[in-house]
């Protein structure tokens, strides 16, 4: 808005007389009349307060052009009194004198001019001084108030022009309905284009409430009456919906509602302004569907190409770490080998170096088997072998198989379990697999020394078990991904127990396929983890525990057999033989599935290991055509293969294979698989044959 500079002076200088309110308070009278007597010839309105409560009530109800508030008042401070003040929207911008006896130490003029202090003035006070600031104020508020006014009376003449040009446009437009009603929204007058988009005549809608043409459901919610009052109180009152034609049809209205005020500002009746835009709106409606598509396409190709960059990174980390996991124990195993082949060295290294061999492959096979873990959950293939078990059993289990680990980290280990049965139904297996992880986990990440605590108990129909280590912890920021597939990468290379990042993932798999929760929290780094398990206790106390193995002797086997080794692989095929030599069998060997059946015909194997991968013909083949010929219908076929699926098995079974193994399989379990089988007659007669 602009002034004339003459205008403006003007406006400056002379200023209305009316009075304006000053709120005095304090909480002695005789201080409130001396405030009184001073600024009486002001001519202003002096309101007093008492206190600061009632201080802050007069402010709710009124405005006023300043404040003289004492400092020092019983129930409440004057600072605490401009505090609430400054806090409240309506008096905020108030401003404050303070009052005070003395400015000693307790007065804060900091705290004062923070508090929205404009001046400060002692007692006793000079009157002339206060009568100025008093005046300069309320001539102040007064200018103030009324530009503020001004500015109301030349908004609504703008407006109101603006309504008037409207007018004459739309009179002139026949595209546009224009509609005149009274207070009471009865129509008074129904011009321009109201009967081509309506299809009613004057006639017809003059007199009728203005709701006849809204929409049924518009009319129940009250959209007219609301239309209106908004237009009232707020100017106009867009309006952007459906309504009736003449007949029964539908049109979309684009226009708005404004009220019809006189010269002084007196609501005289209302003024709707609409067109047809039917097409406009179902083109709107299409345009908006299709952006939204878009908007959606946009989102989900840049999700996927996060997902995919995530991806490929964690890929690639993964790769890296699977590879150096792969090396570690390769770099020892080759170390043992050159061992074994001096001929004339000692035999203790010899036997060191057989040991370490042992504990590489054992290693390399754990990683293998926890890759193929992770491929049969995520494929939904693993198969649960279901009983009741007691958890205490379980977790003993696995603090047997991670012992090795925490003694050679010097680890202090403490056991609580419950004092009475914890009866579940679970696969013993996979449920030692879950608390060993745990264990293995907490040694990994436990400093040498580190205090590792394993608690077992009941909440209510739950079994807990909670591993807790002093190791070094997790931020805030991991809590939430420590579960992930391959979370380990980040950050934890220079971890000396290595291992690829999925034993946690497993562990969540494992748990929640037993109808589980596991959870991890930690006080931050450097100061441990707890791991918490709960799993489902079952309602009924009959226990079924794990099928108790008898140990079989590996030393040589009681009874010898022929025995045909065929694997592409010709190490792997040769050294199988060689083992199964040295436990007193006989063996010939063949390097793909032809082959195999050529020398099978000759060689009338009663036990057959067969590899399923092979050129020329796969073990799958090979073992239907040894079920069809002659004198091999009952011969023991054993599936040695790096395939360990539930689907690769399933496929063994129905190719005819009696055993499913998978490589590599150790010579514990070869002796002890081989001591099970009960063939007739000796190593070279007939090959009739079971598995006992």
């Amino acid at each position: 808005m602009r002034y004339r500079t003459s205008e403006f002076l003007v406006s400056l200088l002379v200023i209305p007389v009316y009075p304006v309110n000053i709120l005095l308070v304090d909480d002695k009278v005789a201080n409130l009349l001396v405030l009184e007597v001073i600024l009486a010839d002001l001519g202003e309105n002096l309101v007093r307060a008492s206190s600061g409560e009632e201080a802050l009530v007069l402010l709710e109800q009124d405005d006023f052009a300043m404040v003289l508030l004492d400092v020092r008042m019983p129930t409440m401070s004057g600072f605490e009194t401009a505090r609430r003040i400054r806090a409240h929207p309506r008096a905020s911008r108030t401003p404050i004198v303070f009052l005070t006896a003395t400015l000693d130490a307790d007065f804060s003029k900091d705290e004062a001019y923070q508090l929205g202090a404009v001046d400060f003035m002692t007692k006793p006070l000079e009157a002339a001084v206060l009568r100025a600031k008093a005046s300069i104020f309320a001539d102040l508020y007064r200018k103030t108030h009324d530009l503020a006014a001004a500015e109301r009376n030349r908004a609504a003449v703008t407006i109101k022009a603006k309504e008037d040009r409207l007018r004459l446009i739309l009179d002139n437009t026949t595209d546009y309905g224009f509609v005149i009603t009274n207070l009471e929204g009865q129509v008074t007058e129904w011009e321009g284009g109201c009967p081509a988009v309506t299809g009613w005549a004057p006639d017809e809608a003059i007199g009728k409430p203005i709701s006849f043409f809204f929409t049924p459901a518009d009319c129940d919610a009250g959209v007219p009456a609301s239309e209106m009052k908004r237009a009232a109180s707020e100017g106009r009152a867009l309006d952007k919906r459906w309504h009736l034609r003449k007949g029964g049809g539908r049109f979309f209205a684009d226009g708005v509602m404004v009220g019809l005020r006189d010269a002084d500002g007196q609501l005289q009746g209302y003024a709707k302004i609409f067109r047809d835009a039917s097409a406009d709106h179902r083109v709107s409606v299409e345009l908006e569907a299709t952006r939204e598509r878009e908007r959606r396409a946009a989102d989900d190709l840049s999700k996927s190409a996060a997902d995919l960059s995530e991806a490929n990174r964690r890929k690639t980390e993964f790769l890296a770490v699977l590879a150096h996991e792969l090396r570690n124990p390769l770099a020892p195993i080759q170390n043992g080998l050159e061992i074994l082949k001096l001929d004339d060295g000692p035999t203790l290294p010899k036997a060191k170096a057989r040991d370490m061999m042992e504990r590489q492959l054992h290693h390399l096979v754990s990683l293998v088997d926890d890759l193929l873990d992770v491929a049969r959950i995520t494929q939904g293939k693993i198969d649960l072998k279901m009983r009741r078990l007691e958890l205490g059993s379980m977790v003993a289990a696995a603090v047997e198989t991670s012992m090795p680990l925490m003694d050679m980290g010097q680890h202090k280990l403490s056991i609580h379990l419950a004092n009475e049965p914890l009866l579940l139904d679970g696969d013993s297996t996979r449920l030692a697999q879950i608390f060993s992880n745990l264990l293995n986990n907490a040694a990994k990440y436990t400093p040498p020394g580190g205090r590792i605590d394993v608690d077992v108990h009941r909440d209510g129909d739950q079994a807990v078990v909670a591993v807790a280590d002093t190791g070094i912890g997790l931020s805030a920021s991991s809590l939430p991904t420590v579960f992930d597939m391959f979370s380990q990468v980040v950050g934890r290379r220079d971890n000396p127990h290595g291992g690829l990042g999925i034993g946690l993932s497993l562990v969540r798999s494992l748990v929640e396929l037993h109808g589980g929760t596991v959870s991890v929290n930690s006080p931050g780094e450097g100061h441990g983890c707890v791991f918490e398990v709960r799993l489902p206790l079952s309602a009924s106390e009959e226990m079924q525990g794990p099928q108790i193995e008898t140990e079989i002797d590996i030393g040589r086997a009681t009874r010898a057999y022929r025995i045909l080794v065929v694997d592409d692989n010709i190490d792997a095929a040769d050294s199988l033989a060689i083992l199964l030599q040295a436990q007193g069998h006989d063996t010939s060997v063949a390097y793909d599935g032809v082959e195999a059946l050529e020398l099978a015909e000759a060689y009338r194997p009663q036990i057959v290991f067969l590899d399923i991968g092979m050129p020329r013909m796969n073990g799958y083949d090979v073992a239907a055509a040894l079920r069809k010929a002659p004198g091999f219908e009952r011969a023991i076929l054993i599936a040695l293969t790096g395939w360990g699926s539930q689907e690769d098995r399933d496929r063994s079974r129905e190719a005819g294979f009696d055993q499913h193994l998978t490589k590599p399989a150790s010579p514990t379990l070869l002796k002890r698989l081989l001591a099970t089988i009960d063939l007739e007659g000796e190593c070279g007669e007939a090959p009739p044959s079971r598995l006992a």
